[in-house]
């Protein structure tokens, strides 16, 4: 609890253990997983070889920086590798009812990258996530929730393994599927990922997600302040990466006529700001109904795309959003999560999450909604049970 407010993080992450894949893939497959050399961080950092890693390539990764703030942000959460038991004295700490968990980075996404190249493989992979996250979560799971990785280059496999995360394990949500290239989510072969998900009641996780060209021109860099460009290309790529992605994302889910074929569906809309959002709907609006429609209007949508937001996604907001009044009075406070991104280095500082919300211009009302009432309805039921 916070004040008077009863309080659900939509979207924190575990940071995985560097035995995930020794101790939780299948016996099987447990020879052919790459082996991970070290921890750079927070990240696993695989031994190259030749078919998943390519031999040489660079695995990307946050600068030195980033690792530095780590224990002076997170303490003893940091010291213990935020085991389960840490993690609940931090949310009684910091008043964190509630926190759905996401994966980081080349740990827990590394199984369904895996999964393109071989999809057995890459599914066994994913299924061991899954069952690790289960059992982190298992310590509490009426306040640790999960999100389940899927193997989206075989549908059968990917709807299966969905199925199974949720109704076996507890997930709450799935991650939007990564398919291979040229596959792409409006086909009608992953209509059964979408019946799934309004059959179960379970909400799509978009998740920045790298899906769109990014800007990744850091090896053409030359000269003697090659790395100062190259991080400062860095943060540039962040800073565009996550909205830019989910706005491409969310724009697909509306315009291939997704939402309209499937009303029951929802997506949460994650780790990108709020902020955005009034201009990106307030544009595909008139990129179907207004003077920009000259430009191609597609005949799938019977409403404007704010309507279909309205109607089926929800937006996780950062506390500290310097424009979170605005997306606040636009919503009328609908429709909004809050997220802590907790435990990551560049995560807003947990002392201050909840007190920077409490500094934001917005109602309590809004307030009410945003940290428990809007994630109800995302996560439906099962984030209470």
């Amino acid at each position: 609890m916070w004040r008077q407010f009863k309080v659900i993080d939509a979207d924190a992450h575990m940071h995985e253990p560097q035995y995930l894949w020794d101790r939780y893939v299948e016996p099987k497959y447990r020879d052919q997983v790459p082996k991970v050399a070290f921890m750079d961080g927070v990240f696993m950092i695989y031994e190259p070889d030749g078919k998943f890693i390519p031999k040489g390539e660079i695995q990307s990764r946050p600068p030195e920086s980033a690792w530095a703030v780590m224990e002076s942000k997170y303490g003893e959460a940091y010291r213990q590798w935020w085991s389960s038991e840490i993690r609940l004295k931090d949310m009684d700490r910091y008043g964190w009812d509630i926190q759905v968990l996401l994966p980081t980075g080349n740990n827990g996404n590394f199984a369904y990258r895996v999964a393109l190249k071989d999809i057995n493989l890459g599914a066994a992979m994913c299924r061991a996530y899954n069952n690790w996250a289960h059992d982190y979560c298992s310590i509490d799971p009426k306040r640790l929730k999960f999100v389940a990785v899927l193997p989206g280059s075989d549908v059968g496999e990917m709807v299966k393994e969905a199925r199974r995360a949720v109704v076996e394990l507890g997930a709450v949500s799935v991650r939007n599927p990564f398919l291979p290239v040229g596959k792409w989510l409006h086909e009608p072969e992953y209509d059964a990922l979408w019946n799934l998900a309004c059959e179960l009641d379970f909400p799509i996780s978009v998740h920045g997600e790298y899906r769109q060209r990014r800007f990744h021109p850091f090896r053409e860099i030359e000269g003697e302040r090659r790395e100062d460009i190259q991080l400062a290309l860095r943060g540039l790529d962040h800073a565009l990466g996550f909205p830019c992605d989910n706005m491409t994302t969310l724009g697909h889910y509306i315009f291939t006529g997704i939402l309209e074929r499937f009303p029951k569906l929802r997506l949460a809309i994650l780790e990108s700001n709020a902020g955005w959002l009034p201009f990106w709907l307030g544009r595909m609006d008139d990129h179907t109904h207004g003077r920009n429609s000259v430009m191609g209007k597609s005949d799938k949508l019977r409403m404007l795309p704010s309507e279909y937001f309205m109607r089926q996604c929800i937006i996780a907001c950062d506390s500290d959003e310097r424009a979170l009044k605005y997306v606040v009075d636009y919503l009328q406070g609908e429709n909004i999560v809050w997220n802590t991104d907790y435990p990551h280095p560049d995560a807003i500082e947990p002392t201050k999450a909840l007190p920077e919300l409490d500094a934001q211009p917005i109602t309590d009302e809004a307030r009410r909604k945003i940290l428990w009432d809007n994630a109800v309805k995302l996560f439906g039921p099962r984030i209470l049970n």
